[in-house]
C-alpha cells in the first residue's frame, strides 16, 4: 500500500495537502436507502476485477483471478480471511495505461516537495526521432502558466491520459470538471480553427511515473442486504486500486541537471513538480472517467532522492 494515498469514494472528496487521492468507479455496489444496490458499470471494466459471493469462496476466487490478469498480488490488499457465511464483496482495479510510442526518462530530474524524483516525457535532450514520435501523442489543451496547464497523451486502445496543473481546486471533482471541460472546448470548431499551438520544440513535459495502491473498507456496505436478494448480508466489502503511469519509458539517460521544475529554456513547460492531476478518460464524446488521481506527495519512488536544502 502507498501510505501517503487515499481511496476516496466520490469525486466530492476535498482535497487534502499533502494526500494524494484516487478514484475509481469499479465497486459493484452503493449503498442507498439502507440496501446494497450494484453498480452497472463495475461488472465491465476490463482493467477491473469483482467477485460477490459467500466471503470465503468470493476472497479465494478473486486472489486467483489477480494472479491469473495482472501478476501477485499487493502485500496488505486483501484480508487473509473472510468472515462466516456471510457476503463478501471485493474488487480490484489496476489501471496502467501505457502508449505506443515511449517517452524518455530521466533519474533525479525534478524537486516536488522534499523529494527530487525522476521524470517521463520529453525535453531537448531527447533524440529527434523519440521526440517526433511521442509528441504526436500528445494534445495540448491548455497553458496559462507553470501551474496552470492542461495536456493529453493519447494511450493505447482508447485510453486517454489528460494531466494538468490546477490552481487551488477545493475538491477531487472541481479539478476533474474543470479539465473535462477543457478538453471538450479543445473539440469545439472554433478551439479547432484557432486551437494551442501543438506540442513542439518551445515545449517540455516532465511527469513523475507513479505507481500508487490504495485500499477502501465500504463500512457503509456492512450488514446491509442485497437489493432485490435473498435477504443475505454483506460482512465484507473492499475495494484495491492500483495505478501505474510512466513505467512503459524508455530506459533513464542518466541524472541532472536538476530543473528544479522552472522549465528553464522553454516557453510552454508542463512540468508536474507541484500538486497536479491525472485522469483517465475513455473515448469522446463520452469521456468517462475511468480513474482520477490527486497527486500531491509523491513518495520516494524507484530512483527518487531527498532534496538537498
Amino acid at each position: 500500500m502507498s501510505p501517503a494515498t487515499v481511496l476516496v469514494p466520490s469525486l466530492s472528496s476535498p482535497i487534502v495537502p499533502d494526500l494524494n487521492l484516487l478514484f475509481s468507479p469499479d465497486f459493484p455496489f452503493e449503498e442507498r436507502a439502507g440496501e446494497a444496490f450494484p453498480v452497472p458499470h463495475a461488472s465491465g471494466s476490463p482493467w477491473s476485477v469483482t467477485r460477490v459471493g459467500p466471503a470465503g469462496e468470493a476472497l479465494r476466487d478473486i486472489e486467483q483471478e489477480i494472479a491469473r490478469r495482472f501478476g501477485p498480488v499487493p502485500e496488505g490488499a486483501l484480508p487473509e480471511s473472510a468472515p462466516g457465511d456471510a457476503l463478501g464483496a471485493y474488487a480490484f482495479s489496476f489501471v496502467r495505461p501505457s502508449f505506443v510510442s515511449p517517452f524518455a526518462s530521466q533519474l533525479e530530474a525534478i524537486r516536488f516537495g522534499e523529494h527530487v524524483v525522476p521524470v517521463f516525457g520529453l525535453w531537448k535532450d531527447v533524440d529527434d526521432v523519440t521526440r517526433s514520435m511521442a509528441a504526436a501523442q500528445l494534445l495540448v489543451h491548455r497553458h496559462r502558466g507553470l501551474d496552470d496547464f492542461v495536456i493529453e497523451i493519447d494511450a493505447k486502445d482508447d485510453e486517454r491520459v489528460v494531466v494538468a496543473r490546477c490552481p487551488r481546486p477545493e475538491t477531487l471533482g472541481a479539478a476533474v470538471a474543470e479539465v473535462v471541460a477543457s478538453v471538450r472546448r479543445s473539440r469545439s470548431w472554433l478551439r479547432r480553427w484557432f486551437g494551442q499551438k501543438p506540442f513542439d520544440g518551445s515545449c517540455a513535459l516532465r511527469i513523475p511515473p507513479l505507481d500508487l495502491c490504495a485500499i477502501r473498507a465500504h463500512e457503509e456496505l456492512i450488514g446491509k442486504p442485497l437489493a432485490d436478494g435473498d435477504g443475505r448480508r454483506i460482512g465484507d466489502a473492499r475495494h484495491v486500486v492500483r495505478f501505474r503511469l510512466g513505467w512503459d519509458a524508455l530506459p533513464p539517460i542518466g541524472p541532472g541537471p536538476i530543473t528544479l521544475g522552472r522549465g528553464d529554456a522553454y516557453e510552454r513547460p508542463f512540468v508536474c513538480n507541484g500538486p497536479f492531476l491525472v485522469v483517465v478518460l475513455g473515448a469522446p464524446p463520452q469521456d468517462e472517467v475511468r480513474l482520477a488521481a490527486w497527486i500531491a506527495a509523491p513518495e520516494a519512488l524507484e530512483g527518487a532522492t531527498a532534496g538537498a536544502s
